[in-house]
């Protein structure tokens, strides 16, 4: 075998245990009680002692032999099917209008993305309002003509997470939301469709519909009507005592922006997070939290909590189908920042934008957005979206400097 051969063996090896494993753990009606049967043959036909204990160990042993033998049919079949999907990227950012009331929010552009966003739910989530959670029950799935292949999609991914889908819309006036169990393979099926084409290698035909998942009638619709996981999302720029703003460099096991510059802390919120948060805003700076303090490789003695965050914009990213973000910022005492551990797998290095802690708001906004137009084509859409609304917010609220520049 060929050194190139060993290694892409290397590479999938973990993809085909996890093809096994999975099998396994949910096998078909048939095999899985021709398994039993076969086993309960087997032990009968070893603890019995009269004559028909020999028929019973050869059925016993039959069931086994053909419950395995189908069980490794299905294995073959599921390798080969994940081995012909191809993510292909498309040609250029998925776009649409998005049904009311979202068609009359505020739409931000960079780089041919863009998201929808509401100046006046903005306003209000800047005031830390108590929006409480209302927790569905069970897991919500995906359509059925995507079941498939999120089992199929799952095998590729490092991990499968319970995330949290906002079920309602998000407007000015919600005063409560409901909360639903989904997992990270639902998004790579749904909302991501908006950033990739998942194909079949041979046919190049599309295996999911993009469009049918994403739009309703045309439209992005809204949250409840929504075929798509809308896991929610967040996006915080670490801003030091010491003038800098800190920015992480994306790595290539990331699904999306990859090799470009992100935000401090951006990611998703896991289902565990719900422990100790009963309200939305609460929910989504603790997420900011963590994932800042895994992405910078904050040690514990970095002390920083929820008063030290302040959520800027709820957005709706129609790149990825009308997804729901949060936008925030963190204020932080100088720290030296470190790719640790796994996070090494996605994410390469850390750069800042440097600026004077002893001038203004003004001075600030000037060196940010100076940075942002001279690596306009190394800045991730959601980086700017969170950069963005931290200038528009330090321009418009007289208060917001001395809070930022306050630890």
């Amino acid at each position: 075998m060929q050194l190139t051969d060993r290694r892409a063996l290397r590479a999938h090896t973990p993809y085909l245990l996890r093809i096994i494993l999975g099998r396994f753990g949910r096998l078909s009606a048939l095999h899985g009680s021709l398994l039993g049967l076969g086993v309960l043959g087997v032990v009968i036909g070893l603890v019995a002692f009269d004559g028909g204990s020999l028929v019973a160990l050869l059925l016993g042993l039959f069931g086994i032999l053909a419950s395995l033998i189908g069980i490794i049919a299905q294995i073959v079949e599921d390798w080969a099917r994940v081995s012909r999907i191809y993510r292909d990227t498309r040609a250029s950012p998925f776009d649409a209008s998005y049904a009311a009331p979202y068609d009359g929010w505020s739409r931000l552009h960079f780089n041919e993305f863009s998201s929808v966003h509401s100046e006046e739910l903005d306003t209000r989530l800047r005031s830390d309002p108590d929006i409480p959670l209302q927790i569905e029950p069970g897991l919500w799935g995906v359509p059925s003509e995507c079941e498939e292949v999120r089992r199929l999609v799952r095998v590729l991914l490092d991990f499968d997470d319970d995330k949290i889908r906002i079920c309602d819309d998000l407007l000015p006036d919600t005063d409560r939301v409901r909360v639903q169990k989904t997992q990270y393979s639902a998004h790579a099926v749904t909302n991501l469709l908006g950033e990739v084409v998942l194909r079949e290698r041979q046919r190049r035909r599309e295996l999911v519909s993009s469009e049918a998942v994403l739009l309703r009638n045309g439209t992005i619709p809204r949250l409840r009507y929504s075929n798509c996981s809308n896991h929610l999302g967040v996006d915080v720029v670490a801003v030091t005592s010491g003038g800098r703003v800190v920015l992480t460099l994306q790595g290539e096991k990331n699904d999306t922006s990859q090799g470009m510059l992100a935000a401090s802390g951006s990611g998703s919120m896991d289902w565990k997070d719900l422990l100790h948060c009963p309200d939305l805003v609460r929910l989504a700076k603790n997420t900011m939290l963590r994932e800042m303090s895994e992405e910078l490789g904050l040690r514990s003695r970095v002390t920083v909590g929820p008063d030290d965050v302040r959520v800027l914009r709820y957005v709706r990213v129609t790149t990825w189908g009308g997804k729901p973000q949060f936008c925030g910022v963190a204020r932080l005492s100088e720290v030296n920042e470190e790719v640790r551990g796994i996070e090494r797998r996605y994410h390469r290095d850390h750069f800042s934008i440097d600026f004077d802690p002893e001038g203004a708001a003004r001075e600030f906004v000037t060196t940010v957005r100076g940075y942002v137009e001279e690596h306009a084509k190394r800045i991730s859409f959601p980086l700017y979206e969170t950069l963005d609304v931290l200038c528009l917010w330090l321009e418009r609220d007289a208060d917001a400097w001395p809070w930022l520049m306050s630890r």
